[in-house]
C-alpha cells in the first residue's frame, strides 16, 4: 500500500532509504499512535454504555462509572495524540536535514554541466531542495496514519459485526466503491498532474533567480521588461497546473467524503430499524453511528495519504536525478604540511570556446606568484581550474597529491580562491566573514585589517553588523572585495588563488592592502591573477599567459577531471 512500485524505481529506493534513516522515531511515533487510536475506538463503546446503564437500565452510578472511563480514555487519546505528532514530526525533520544534505553534497560532487543536465537550471535545484523535499516530508510525517488506519479497520469490523451483521454489511459496503472506483481511477491521474506541477514550480524558480540576478544589469539596456514576462509566463503556467491538479484533488476528496456519510445515513435506517426490533439497544445505535464517524474520518485520511505518497513519488524521482549523479568516491587523503603547488599542462577546453592554457608552474610556501596576460587569455578560468572548479586536463597537486582526487570539503580548506566579482550572501558582513565557522573578534578583527576592511567598517553606522543586501548589492565593489579576502584569511588555506581582487580599490589602498596580504602570507603560497603595477612589484615570479588559441565550434569538452559543484556556491565556500 505504501511502496506499491519496484523497489528498483528510483522514487521507492529513495522514500524507503528516507524512512530507514527516521525509522527511530517513526517507530516511537507508530506506538503513541496506537495507543491514541485504541482510545479513541474506546470511547464511543464507553459512551454506548453509559447511555445503555442511564436510560435502559436506569442506573445512575452505572452511567457516571462509564463517563469516568470515558474521560480516562479522553486523556489517554490526547497523550497519545501528543506522543504521535511529537515523533512524526522529529522524524520528518531529521529526514529533512538527511535529505537537504546529500543534496547539497551531490551538487558539489559533479561537474556544472552534468548538474545542469539533470536539473535544467540552478532555480530549479532550489526547487528540489524545497518544495520537493517539503513534500517527501509530508508524506514521511503522514505515514503513521495508515497505522491509525489498519488499527481502525482491525477493531471496527469485529465490533460492528457484534452489535449487528446487517450494520456491518452497511459499513462494508463502502469499501468496494472507494477500493475499486476512487483509488484506482484518481491516483494515476493525479501522480500525472502532480508532476507537472513540480516541473512548472521548477521552470518558475529558474524564472525568478534570473529576475533577482539580472534586473538591475538589464535594466539599463531595457530588457528588464523581458525578464518580467517571462516570469509571469511561468507564473501562469503555475497557475493552470494548480487548478488543475485541484480539480482532480477535489473531486477524488469530495468523492471519497460522500461515500462514507451515504453509508452513515444507511447506517442510521438500519440502526433505527433494529433499535425498534429490539436487536440492539439505543447505546449500542450510538456507539454505531460514532464509528461510523470514525470510519469517515480513517476513509478521507486514507484517501489524503495516496495523495501524499503520489505526489512524494514525484518529487522523490526529481530528488534522485540529483543524488544519482556519478561522483567519483574521493577519500581523505593526508597532505604534507608545507607542501609544493605544481601544476602541469592545465588546459580548458570548451565547446565553441578558445583553448585556455596549458599552464605550468611551481610554488613553495612564502611564494607570490602573479599570473598575467592580454584580455581573454584565461588568467580566471585557469585559476578556476587549479580550484577544482572546472573540468581541465592535465594535473595540479600540492604536496604530491593530486587536488582532484581530494574530497571537496578537503579540497576548500586547502585552496582559497576568491574571484574578481565575489559572491556574498545575504545578511551581515559578519554572516559573511564567519562562514568559515566561528571565529574570535581578534581573529575577525585581525583578518579585517589585513584585507582593508576595517577603513570601510568604520565608515558603517553598523559596521560588522551591516547589511550587505542582495548578492552584496549594497556594498561597493571594493568593499565586497575586501569583505572576500578578510573571509579567506579567515580559511587559514596554505594555497590563496586571488583573481584580481584589487582592482575595484584606488592606488594608494592597493598598495596598504598587498603590503599588509603579503606578511600575513609569509607561510602560504599564493597566485595572484591581475598586471597591475602594485601586483607585479610584489610577486616573485610573473607567468605569462600567450593569447587564447581558437578552435573548431565542433570540438567536445574536456571531461577529463570533473570540478566539485555549481560555480557560485562552490566559490563561496573555497572564499
Amino acid at each position: 500500500m505504501i511502496f506499491s512500485r519496484s523497489p528498483a524505481d528510483p522514487s521507492t529506493r529513495l522514500l524507503r532509504r528516507a524512512l530507514h534513516r527516521v525509522r527511530g522515531a517513526f517507530l516511537r511515533s507508530v506506538g503513541w499512535a496506537a495507543l491514541r487510536q485504541s482510545a479513541f475506538l474506546a470511547m464511543p463503546w464507553l459512551l454506548g454504555r453509559a447511555v445503555d446503564a442511564g436510560v435502559e437500565s436506569g442506573s445512575p452510578a452505572g452511567a457516571l462509572l462509564y463517563g469516568a472511563a470515558f474521560l480516562a480514555a479522553a486523556c489517554v487519546e490526547y497523550a497519545g495524540m501528543r506522543g504521535w505528532q511529537l515523533w512524526a514530526t522529529l522524524a520528518d525533520n531529521r529526514a529533512g536535514t538527511w535529505l537537504r544534505s546529500r543534496l547539497l553534497k551531490a551538487a558539489l560532487a559533479v561537474d556544472t554541466d552534468t548538474l545542469q543536465r539533470r536539473t535544467r537550471t540552478f532555480g530549479d535545484l532550489t526547487t528540489r531542495a524545497t518544495r520537493d523535499v517539503d513534500t517527501v516530508l509530508v508524506w514521511i510525517h503522514g505515514l503513521t496514519t495508515w497505522v491509525v488506519i489498519g488499527l481502525t479497520a482491525l477493531v471496527l469490523v469485529p465490533a460492528i459485526g457484534g452489535l449487528d451483521p446487517l450494520l456491518l454489511l452497511v459499513a462494508a459496503a463502502t469499501v468496494p466503491v472507494l477500493l475499486l472506483l476512487l483509488n484506482r481511477v484518481f491516483p494515476p491521474l493525479f501522480g500525472r498532474r502532480a508532476e507537472q506541477l513540480a516541473d512548472a514550480h521548477g521552470a518558475r524558480s529558474a524564472a525568478v533567480d534570473e529576475l533577482l540576478t539580472a534586473l538591475l544589469p538589464l535594466r539599463g539596456v531595457g530588457g528588464d521588461r523581458l525578464l518580467v514576462e517571462r516570469h509571469h509566463r511561468h507564473s501562469a503556467e503555475v497557475k493552470r497546473r494548480t487548478l488543475r491538479l485541484a480539480a482532480v484533488g477535489s473531486v477524488w476528496e469530495a468523492a471519497a467524503f460522500t461515500v462514507p456519510l451515504l453509508a452513515v445515513t444507511a447506517g442510521l435506517l438500519a440502526g433505527g430499524l433494529a433499535v425498534t426490533d429490539g436487536r440492539i439497544t439505543v447505546g449500542a445505535l450510538t456507539t454505531f453511528v460514532l464509528w461510523m464517524g470514525t470510519v469517515s474520518v480513517a476513509v478521507n485520511a486514507l484517501i489524503a495519504r495516496l495523495g501524499d505518497l503520489a505526489e512524494a513519488r514525484v518529487a522523490a524521482r526529481r530528488i534522485a536525478r540529483v543524488l544519482d549523479l556519478p561522483a567519483p568516491a574521493r577519500p581523505h587523503v593526508e597532505v604534507e604540511h608545507g607542501g609544493v603547488l605544481r601544476v602541469d599542462g592545465l588546459t580548458v577546453r570548451r565547446t565553441g570556446r578558445a583553448v585556455v592554457g596549458p599552464l605550468d608552474l611551481e610554488a613553495r610556501p612564502g611564494e607570490w606568484l602573479a599570473l598575467t596576460g592580454p584580455t581573454g587569455c584565461g588568467k580566471s578560468t585557469l585559476l578556476r581550474a587549479v580550484a577544482q572548479l572546472v573540468p581541465a586536463s592535465g594535473t595540479a597537486t600540492l604536496g604530491g597529491v593530486p587536488l582532484e582526487s581530494l574530497d571537496p570539503e578537503q579540497l576548500y580548506r586547502l585552496v582559497g580562491f576568491v574571484p574578481e566579482g565575489p559572491l556574498l550572501l545575504h545578511g551581515t558582513i559578519a554572516d559573511n566573514l564567519l562562514l568559515p565557522g566561528p571565529r574570535t573578534p581578534t581573529e575577525l578583527a585581525t583578518a579585517a585589517h589585513t584585507a582593508g576592511l576595517d577603513p570601510a567598517l568604520s565608515a558603517l553606522a553598523d559596521g560588522l553588523d551591516t547589511q550587505v543586501g542582495e548578492r552584496g548589492g549594497a556594498l561597493s565593489g571594493g568593499q565586497r572585495q575586501r569583505v572576500a579576502l578578510a573571509r579567506v584569511l579567515l580559511r587559514d588555506c596554505p594555497v590563496l588563488l586571488l583573481d584580481d581582487v584589487t582592482s575595484a580599490l584606488d592606488g594608494t589602498t592597493e598598495a596598504e592592502v598587498l603590503d599588509r596580504l603579503r606578511h600575513a602570507t609569509a607561510d602560504r603560497i599564493v597566485i595572484l591573477a591581475g598586471h597591475s603595477p602594485a601586483v607585479l612589484a610584489r610577486a616573485d615570479r610573473e607567468i605569462a599567459l600567450p593569447a587564447p588559441r581558437a578552435v573548431p565550434p565542433t570540438a567536445a569538452p574536456d571531461r577529463t577531471r570533473p570540478d566539485h559543484g555549481t560555480q557560485e556556491t562552490r566559490e563561496t565556500l573555497h572564499g
